[in-house]
């Protein structure tokens, strides 16, 4: 049903703006925001069209902001498939994503959803503010443990908190459900990000879908390298490597190994795991039904990504 009013959404597109979203339509995509819209609604509603609404705004919110950021990033793939920017353009990818935002106001303007687009709205400003922080961040050897949480929920957890909270309004939740809701979000979201950048050093390539370490040769500091920088025995060396710009197969691999050697890699795992029990401590607030059990089989399935 959601997917059915995201083609509806796009259906009257013409012409190229209507190739563009025929290729990112049928590239996939898990579809997690709207599930979690879904049910973070279901807790509280039968099915309603409303929330179905609802998830829809927020997987178009969520490939706009992909064909953004590949603009961004200069990405060539999206999801095994050429990126809108590598088929079309910057120029036309732009449109692109400012296209699918515009329809996903549509939907939730048009049919009064008045509170979930507050928090869409929402949404994407921070999502914004999260990627200029990123950009300004780059190669600053100096980035705290609390810097990185500010651009980390900016850039990816509040777009989840939003997402569970715009569910939960859209089901006739109580404001204090909705907090209790944004909450898990907002955890999940941390967590959700921190093994992303975790696995950017320790994960599959090929799953992963780029070079280890990616991030820090691009100057992203995350969770492992801001670790690794507080260390009494190896911050200067590493300190010494980003000053350098040095980032080969070889010294990725030292960098690597040490991280694996100290438990950094351990550690980081423990501190989104954290945000995962803290996740499933707000859902245990909520009335028990299948549908939060659900939410909670989702902080389950993030969580085995730690193993």
């Amino acid at each position: 049903m959601i997917e059915k009013e995201i083609r509806n959404s796009l259906s009257d597109s013409e012409g190229i703006i209507s190739e563009m979203c025929s290729h990112i339509l049928n590239a996939g995509g898990k579809r997690i925001r709207p599930l979690l819209v879904l049910y973070s609604g279901l807790i509280f509603s039968e099915p309603t069209r409303e929330i179905m609404l609802a998830a829809a705004a927020a997987e178009l919110i969520h490939m706009a902001s992909l064909v953004h950021d590949d603009v961004i990033d200069g990405s060539p793939m999206r999801r095994n498939k050429p990126s809108i920017n590598k088929a079309w353009g910057n120029h036309y990818a732009v449109l692109c994503g400012d296209y699918l935002f515009s329809k996903a106001f549509c939907i939730l303007s048009g049919n009064r959803l008045m509170k979930s687009l507050d928090l869409m709205v929402e949404a994407i400003r921070s999502m914004c503010h999260g990627k200029i922080l990123q950009a300004e961040d780059k190669f600053k050897q100096d980035i705290g443990i609390d810097a990185y949480y500010e651009r980390i929920a900016k850039k990816t957890a509040v777009f989840i908190k939003c997402c569970c909270k715009s569910g939960a309004a859209a089901g006739g939740a109580g404001d204090e459900q909705v907090q209790i809701l944004g909450e898990y979000g907002l955890n999940l979201g941390l967590a959700f990000q921190m093994i992303d950048d975790i696995l950017d050093f320790c994960g599959d390539s090929g799953v992963m879908g780029k070079p280890k370490g990616e991030d820090l040769s691009q100057g992203i500091l995350t969770l492992p390298v801001i670790l690794l920088l507080e260390s009494k025995n190896y911050g200067s060396w590493l300190k010494d490597i980003i000053s350098r710009r040095d980032f080969s197969s070889k010294i990725m691999n030292e960098i690597v190994s040490v991280m694996q050697r100290t438990g950094i890699i351990s550690k980081s795992f423990s501190i989104a795991v954290s945000h995962i029990e803290k996740a499933k401590y707000f859902l245990s607030l909520l009335p028990c039904s299948r549908h939060v059990d659900f939410l909670h089989e989702m902080a389950d399935m993030l969580q085995a990504r730690t193993n």
